[in-house]
């Protein structure tokens, strides 16, 4: 009952970092716990099928347990495991993917070790919220569940340049006048502070404003004077009522409109609003596995890259003698992909890439090189469209090599493959993303009878 106090053995962690125990058939989520906790717990929302407690008093700690080296993780919503070695979250993360397919897909597959790397002070981009306080513009990460800003001093996920950033962008924000967003008035100016980084220590810098103000330029002025790792400034305009980050316009106001990183030796050029993998070293890790799955016996491949983005996958992945269309929604994605082909010395006659829907993807590899042999899908976390994949199917590739960022939505997708003829063998899941609850997994799907041909 609510308000009772119960105790628990904790057996298992979702992805969002809660414990899972129970007690007479009844399942109990509880945040802050590790498998092997045996803990006193407050019941505080009852539910017909499960219900939420909250940690009293730890009984007995897991050996998974450790102190974690945050002061604000237990309120800040973006580190789930920080609570528990790094070990334990990587059988978690294994384990995670291996239950979403047994679950979901009823496919019972080989799943690999999670490949991993540094679990701190990975991240070369940050996306951080601004918030009106008492004393004026403040920032953070939002709290769990809910736009709560809780402002920090340093996160141990990224370099502390970018919080140095955002606590400078503040106070001169302050000082000139330009107040915060407020997301239940819709008044104020300030959004997101949006900052990525390269290998060589070079920064681009996006501030998101739900309108223009005057003082910007000498806002984005005085930030890059301070901090010479900046190399551009831009601002986009966001003035709708909702959670989407960007809106449709972007400008520069001074420096670099793009920067540059290395991967996997291909040389990338990025505008501020196209993806690009947080953790340069694991997706290096990543591509290389996606790479080896799509090899093929045949010279000259040629490879369909859906939800491209820069380009990265589709570049790294594909040989010289491959011919590589991509296609992707972003149309300043798309221009940036169209450079990188070029920097890596690729031209059109052996390079394609769209703006478009991922379901048009065939057909537009089809008008330039004919049917694609390889399709490689990055999609975003609801997965594939029964469209994308209807169509990927009738396409008759030899191989689908899918990377996803939720193991769910990917299990879903691969038992639908499944119908039409495509096998999973086996999945190996990459820890992009430590301390967080979110794991990248590639898996090969492969034709049981491949029909070549165009």
């Amino acid at each position: 009952m609510k308000n009772d106090i119960i105790t628990l053995e904790i057996t298992d962690i979702t992805p969002e970092g809660f414990g899972v125990g129970r007690v007479d058939g009844k399942v109990y989520f509880v945040a802050d716990t590790a498998i092997g906790d045996i803990c006193d717990c407050l019941v505080m929302k009852e539910l017909k099928s499960h219900s939420f407690a909250k940690l009293v008093n730890i009984k007995s700690p897991s050996p998974d347990r450790i102190d974690p080296n945050c002061a604000v993780c237990k309120r800040c919503g973006g580190c789930a495991y920080r609570h528990i070695s790094y070990e334990a979250e990587l059988r978690l993360k294994k384990n995670i993917v291996k239950q979403a397919f047994a679950r979901i897909a009823k496919m019972d597959i080989f799943v690999n070790d999670t490949v991993f790397d540094n679990d701190e002070r990975y991240r070369n981009k940050v996306q951080y919220p601004f918030a009106q306080g008492e004393g004026g513009a403040i920032f953070g990460y939002y709290a769990r569940h809910s736009h709560r800003i809780i402002t920090h001093g340093d996160c141990p996920l990224q370099d502390k340049i970018f919080t140095d950033i955002a606590e400078y962008t503040a106070k001169t924000a302050n000082k000139l006048a330009i107040t915060a967003y407020d997301e239940e008035s819709g008044n104020g100016i300030l959004r997101h502070a949006v900052m990525r980084k390269n290998r060589k220590g070079e920064l681009l810098y996006c501030i998101v404003v739900a309108k223009k103000h005057k003082n910007l330029q000498l806002l984005a002025e005085t930030v890059a004077m301070r901090f010479k790792e900046i190399i551009g400034v831009h601002i986009n305009v966001n003035p709708r009522r909702d959670n989407v980050i960007f809106g449709e316009e972007t400008y520069r106001l001074l420096g670099e409109e793009t920067l540059s990183d290395v991967l996997c030796g291909k040389t990338f050029t990025l505008s501020p609003r196209a993806f690009y993998q947080v953790n340069a070293v694991m997706a290096e890790k990543l591509y290389t596995r996606a790479k080896a799955l799509a090899a093929s016996e045949k010279d000259g491949n040629i490879i369909l890259d859906l939800y491209c983005g820069a380009g990265t996958i589709g570049l790294c992945v594909a040989k010289d003698t491959d011919k590589l269309c991509g296609v992707e929604i972003v149309d300043a994605a798309i221009e940036n992909a169209k450079i990188n082909a070029h920097l890596n010395g690729r031209d059109e006659k052996n390079t394609l890439f769209v703006c478009g829907d991922a379901s048009l993807g065939v057909e537009e590899c089809k008008k330039r090189f004919g049917r694609p042999n390889i399709i490689i899908v990055d999609p975003p976390r609801k997965g594939l469209d029964k469209s994308v994949i209807e169509t990927i199917v009738k396409a008759k590739p030899e191989k689908v090599v899918y990377i996803s960022c939720d193991p769910a939505t990917l299990a879903r997708d691969c038992a639908i493959f499944a119908e039409s003829g495509y096998a999973t063998a086996e999945a190996t899941p990459f820890d992009l993303f430590p301390r967080t609850g979110h794991v990248e997994t590639v898996v090969c799907l492969s034709r049981e009878k491949y029909e070549g041909g165009d």
